[in-house]
Parts: C-alpha cells; sequence; structure tokens
C-alpha cells in the first residue's frame, strides 16, 4: 500500500499535470486564434492598401494593371492576392491566370463581401492549409470589388510550432518546479501524520516515551498536543495499574492462605505459591486447566456445591500428601467475565491451630493429672492421721514426711508451670552479661556433685579451657541444673555423668553426657513436650515433674542456641547444647 505522502504527492503531482495541460492547450488555441486574428487584420490593412492604390474603374481597359498589381503585392506579402471585379469576374491572381478562375459570384464568402456583409469590415475563411482574407472595395458607397488574400498556414503553423516549444518547455519546467513544490507540501502535511501514527504504534506496543513535536497550532497540531496528552495520560494510569498489580501479586503471591479461582468451565484462572504448596502439583499442571480430581476430590465437591447453592461454603478438609495438613476452605460464587458463574476459594492452613487445641486439652488433662497425684496423696495421708494414726509416733513421722515430700513436688510442679509460662509468652526477660565459663559452671557442678555421691553416680567436669561467653546467669543455671537432674534421675546407681564445655570457631558449646537407661529412638521427638515422660514410674518416684525439658528447650532458644540429643537403650544419652559467641 502506498504511504499518504506518495499518494498525496501523485494527486498533486496530477492535478497539477491535468492544469499544466489544460492551460497550455488553451494558451495554444487561444494564441493560435489571436495570432490567426492579428494576421487575418493585418492582411486586411494590407489588402485595404492595395485596394486603394488601384483605379477599379480601368478594369474593363487595363485589366493587366490588376494582373501586374496582384503579382507585386503577392511577393510583397508572400500571399497569393487576387483581385475580383464587381461581377464576380477574376481580374487579378498572383498563382495563376484570372481565366482560368472564371467567375467567383457564386462563391458564398464572394457574394457577401460584393453586397458587403462582413464582419469588421472583412470576411474571413480559414481551411486546413489556407488563410483566406476577402476585403470588399467601396468607392462612392458602392462595391466596385473584392481583393482576396489567402496565405499558407504552414508560415503560421512553423512560426505557432516555435511559439508552442517555448510554451511547452515553460509549462514544463514549471510543471517540474510545481511537482517538487507539491513534493514538499506534502512531505509537510503528512511529516506530522506519520510523527502521530509512530506515537500511536509505540501507545499500542506500551511504549509511552515518545512525543510529538507540536511546531504549529492547526488541526494537525491540536491533534499532535492531544495525542501527547493521551499518552502521558496513559502512562500514568498503566504505571499506577502495574503498581497495583505488582502489588496485589506480592500479597496473593507472599500469602500463607492459599487463594484459588476457578471460572464457569472449572479451569483455573488463579493460584498462588500457597495452593502449590498445599497440594505439591505444579503451575503447568494447573492454571487453565480442570481440577484433577485425582488431587483435588474433595474440594472438586465444595466446589460444584457452591456452584450449585450459589451461596458461600464453608468446610475442612484433611489431606494426607505430600503432608497431614487440615485445611479450612472459604468458597465464594462470583459471576466471571464469560457467562456463568465461578469460584474464589480462600484456604487457610489451620493444622498448627488444631494442634495448638489439641496440646491445650493434653496440657489440661496432663496438669489435671499431675496434681491430682499430689493432691490425693496429701488428703489420703491426712485423712489417716485424721483416723487415728497420729498416736503412732513412727506412723506420724512417716506420714508427715510423706506429707512434706509431696507438697515438695506439688510447689515443684507449680514453680516450673509459672515458669514455662513466663518463658513461652515472653515476659521473662533475658539479662545477657559477659562471664566467664569456669566461673559459670563450676558452682554449679559442686552444686550437684553431694547429690550425685548420694546416688552412687561419678561425676566428672571437663573444660577444656576458659572463655567469656554472654548468657543470662539465672536462667542459664536453670538449664545447666535440669539437664543434670534429668541425668541423675535416670542413670542407675554405679553409672556416671560428665559436664563438658569447650568452643570452636564462632560457637561454643555444653554437654551431658550420662550412662542411663537411655531413650527409645520413637520417642526421641517427643522429649521436650510438657509432662511427656520415657519412663513414667521412674519419673515420678524421682520426683520429676515433666517439665524440665521443656523449660530447657524453651530457655535454649532464648539464647539464639540450638539443643541435639543422642541416646542409645541401656548405653546412655548425650544432651548437646550450642550457642554463638
Amino acid at each position: 500500500m502506498k504511504s499518504l505522502r506518495n499518494r498525496l504527492t501523485l494527486i498533486f503531482i496530477v492535478l497539477i499535470g491535468l492544469s499544466v495541460l489544460g492551460t497550455g492547450i488553451f494558451v495554444a488555441l487561444l494564441l493560435k486564434a489571436s495570432y490567426l486574428g492579428s494576421l487575418t487584420d493585418r492582411l486586411a490593412k494590407e489588402g485595404q492598401l492595395l485596394a486603394d492604390t488601384l483605379d477599379w474603374q480601368a478594369i474593363a481597359t487595363e485589366p493587366e494593371v490588376f494582373q501586374q498589381q496582384a503579382e507585386k503585392y503577392s511577393q510583397a506579402l508572400d500571399a497569393q492576392v487576387m483581385l475580383i471585379g464587381a461581377d464576380g469576374t477574376v481580374v487579378g491572381d498572383s498563382e495563376r491566370p484570372p481565366v482560368e478562375w472564371g467567375n467567383l459570384s457564386q462563391v458564398p464568402e464572394v457574394a457577401r463581401t460584393l453586397r458587403n456583409q462582413t464582419e469588421d469590415g472583412y470576411n474571413r475563411v480559414t481551411t486546413e492549409d489556407r488563410l483566406l482574407v476577402y476585403l470588399p472595395v467601396e468607392k462612392g458607397g458602392r462595391v466596385q470589388g473584392v481583393v482576396r488574400i489567402a496565405l499558407d498556414l504552414d508560415i503560421v503553423n512553423r512560426s505557432l510550432t516555435h511559439v508552442w516549444v517555448s510554451l511547452t518547455v515553460g509549462l514544463l519546467i514549471a510543471y517540474l518546479a510545481a511537482a517538487i513544490v507539491s513534493s514538499q507540501i506534502a512531505s509537510r502535511i503528512t511529516k506530522p501524520l506519520e510523527e502521530i501514527t509512530q506515537v500511536a504504534v509505540d501507545i499500542a506496543r506500551n511504549k509511552f516515551h515518545r512525543r510529538i513535536p507540536v511546531r504549529k497550532r492547526d488541526e494537525i497540531g491540536r491533534l499532535a498536543a492531544a495525542i501527547n496528552r493521551m499518552a502521558a495520560g496513559l502512562r500514568y494510569q498503566l504505571e499506577t495499574i502495574r503498581k497495583s498489580e505488582r502489588r496485589l501479586t506480592s500479597v496473593i503471591e507472599t500469602m500463607e492462605s492459599g487463594l484459588l479461582m476457578v471460572d464457569s468451565e472449572q479451569k483455573v484462572t488463579l493460584a498462588n505459591q500457597a495452593i502449590y504448596r498445599f497440594f505439591d502439583v505444579k503451575t503447568s499442571q494447573l492454571l487453565h486447566k480442570p481440577l484433577d480430581r485425582a488431587v483435588f476430590h474433595d474440594l472438586n465437591v465444595l466446589i460444584e456445591q457452591a456452584i450449585a447453592s450459589g451461596e458461600r461454603v464453608r468446610d475442612e478438609l484433611h489431606l494426607y500428601f505430600p503432608q497431614e495438613r487440615i485445611i479450612e476452605v472459604n468458597l465464594t460464587p462470583i459471576w466471571g467475565e464469560k457467562d456463568g458463574m465461578g469460584v474464589v476459594a480462600v484456604l487457610h492452613d489451620i493444622t498448627p491451630i488444631r494442634r495448638l487445641e489439641k496440646m491445650r486439652t493434653e496440657f489440661v488433662a496432663n496438669v489435671s493429672h499431675e496434681l491430682k497425684t499430689p493432691v490425693t496423696s496429701l488428703r489420703g495421708f491426712a485423712e489417716t492421721l485424721l483416723d487415728g494414726a497420729a498416736e503412732d509416733p513412727e506412723m506420724q513421722r512417716e506420714f508427715l514426711e510423706i506429707i512434706h515430700r509431696e507438697s515438695l513436688r506439688l510447689e515443684r510442679l507449680i514453680s516450673d508451670l509459672l515458669d514455662l509460662s513466663k518463658i513461652e509468652s515472653r515476659k521473662m526477660p533475658i539479662q545477657l552479661e559477659p562471664i566467664r565459663v569456669k566461673s559459670l559452671i563450676q558452682p554449679l557442678a559442686q552444686t550437684v556433685e553431694e547429690e550425685m555421691k548420694k546416688k552412687e553416680l561419678l561425676f566428672r567436669l571437663e573444660l577444656e579451657e576458659d572463655f567469656t561467653v554472654e548468657v543470662d546467669k539465672d536462667r542459664f543455671s536453670q538449664i545447666v541444673i535440669n539437664l543434670l537432674a534429668n541425668a541423675m534421675s535416670y542413670t542407675p546407681a554405679g553409672g556416671s555423668i560428665v559436664l563438658s564445655a569447650g568452643r570452636k570457631e564462632d560457637r561454643w558449646w555444653l554437654q551431658v553426657v550420662d550412662t542411663g537407661i537411655g531413650i527409645p529412638e520413637e520417642d526421641l521427638p517427643r522429649i521436650f513436650e510438657r509432662f511427656y515422660r520415657v519412663d513414667k514410674a521412674r519419673s515420678r518416684e524421682s520426683g520429676g515433674t515433666g517439665l524440665g525439658l521443656a523449660i530447657v528447650k524453651h530457655l535454649v532458644e532464648s539464647h539464639h542456641g540450638e539443643i541435639q540429643v543422642d541416646s542409645q537403650v541401656g548405653k546412655g544419652t548425650t544432651f548437646t547444647l550450642t550457642f554463638p559467641l
């Protein structure tokens, strides 16, 4: 397809060419007519001069004079000269003898001229090759004859040809100049349009940086200014939309809850990363495809229910793959862009909530159970004393010791529960201070050393070197005492317990190793749970509350440390704690 510039240039050139051609033809015809008219007037004047020099009364007496004059004037005028009498007889002719012409009174032009029926004083006849002028000769109000002058048009045409050549050359030059000017005009008209077109193309390609230079305030200039304003407005709106889209995408993709949108054909139009994580599927398996019933069976049922009812649906799904989860599903029907109803599904992973609810239930049951045991003992022995056992001094003392021991156990249980509650609620602040390892651990070892001897346990403290650490002294002491107490509870007489510490690169470690009964492998993941006991009978006999290791774990994490347990049944257990220096 030709460009607008080329089409305008072609139109201008054609119009100018037609105008020049029409003008040339008109001028040529006008020039020819003007030239013939001027030539006719000249011939008429010259014929009048000839007529005035002749004595037309002597036609009958001196006919040879007329023949001589005709030949003479023919040479002077370079034209044929014919002299005709009043009766139409040729009396002189420059081309052939007059007798050969005879009488010309029947010739229309001669007859009209003899009757003096003329325009502008003469009659003119133009044939293909000759111009003839008939001039009446009047004397005394009467027509005495006719002078006919005939001029070959070859002479005229040769003259006109020179004029036409000059005119044609001039018109061609004018045409070329007009074509060049029209091309420039077309370029000036179309250049702003081309710039506007390019900007419009860029806008269609989401490129809004280009602007149209506004040179004039005409219609094209106002159009260019409007396009510039539109481009700026579109750019601003698109940037705003993109920012909103990025924010929305970021929010959707970073949501912990799953977001799923299906259309009226139950094809997925939107899914965030949580959905892929919940169901362990890839983008290519989900987007723009129907939900796989093998993977989303229960969810499909809920979606169909929401579409059928047109109302919100809320339910829970229990997933077992890729891992066990409890998902709360909220489905809202929406009208999509196409005919039909789609659904937006929001999925919340409530597994931790359900786990916490279960832990709370178990915690209440465990606390009730743990409190019930000492309270029952206290009540039973108190009732026994009231029933008369107090009269026996030995039984009284034994029962009072049991009551005292159970009350101490109840006190430790309540104290541990309060400490654990404060640690978990972050209400027990950790005050870190620099302290040497030996001055931190040696007093703790001396505290438990006497108890170790009573239980016939071999205790050893191993410190590779002395270095400075940052810990909360009281809380860290609680960690070590709980670990050592746990080791003493599960290590039979004759066994050994080793407490050691050291550092490696940018971390330091503390280790408690015992040769006790050990922990079965299946129980290792649960030993830090509250009230969880590997050997419940031994734990209660030792006065343990079942909260020691739970407190240890929380205090270690408060110090930004990690705890690791290695154990073999019948060979012993190793607790390793690592902290940043």
